[in-house]
């Protein structure tokens, strides 16, 4: 049986998720072979002056202006993971701001399960930082912190991780909440 994953990454306007905002997220959905099946990625609107470090993510205010906000596209992030394996690196980081900004949103409940390849890197004895991993896997990282870039180095370092061995421990598919908000199909893109 074939095994759907959706590598994520969220870039913040701070370490601390509860008092950051996600700005940006990107999904990409893999096969357990590595095919990718979809990418999705949006700009959030946080409403805040304070974006952190623009120098590490490279966003700015203008970029955002039009970007929907976290419960406008909380129904699309939902619609990505369902079904899914959801994976991220530092997989803590990412799933206290996702959710996070659910419970700010005043969504209900979100049960949220997340596969961490930076647990995985190291049971392999391999580099911690994403950056770090993806060189010693030999997989491209083009351009760091900006969440699409870092989920395409993700899933295939994933996939690098599963055929060196790595064990995924317990992996709980994600179902969304009965409740859950139904996809509004909004999305803004970095300029290019």
């Amino acid at each position: 049986m074939s095994i759907t994953f959706a590598c994520f990454d969220v870039e913040t306007t701070s370490l601390d998720s509860k008092k950051g905002h996600v700005i940006e997220i990107a999904v990409v959905k893999i096969t357990d072979g590595g095919e990718v099946l979809k990418e999705w990625t949006s700009l959030i609107n946080a409403n805040t002056q304070d974006l952190g470090r623009p120098d590490i993510h490279g966003i700015t205010l203008q970029m955002l202006e039009d970007a929907p906000t976290f419960p406008e596209v909380a129904g699309d992030i939902i619609s990505e993971f369902s079904g899914c394996i959801p994976v991220a690196h530092n997989a803590s980081f990412d799933q206290k701001f996702i959710l996070s900004e659910w419970a700010n949103s005043g969504l209900g409940p979100l049960q949220l399960e997340v596969l961490d390849t930076l647990a995985m890197a190291r049971s392999l004895g391999l580099p911690g930082k994403l950056g770090d991993l993806a060189e010693a896997l030999g997989v491209s990282l083009i351009d760091a912190h900006q969440a699409l870039d870092d989920t395409r180095a993700l899933a295939e370092v994933l996939i690098k991780l599963l055929k060196k061995g790595a064990e995924m421990g317990e992996i709980y598919q994600f179902q969304p909440p009965l409740f859950a908000p139904e996809p509004s199909g909004l999305f803004h893109l970095r300029p290019i």
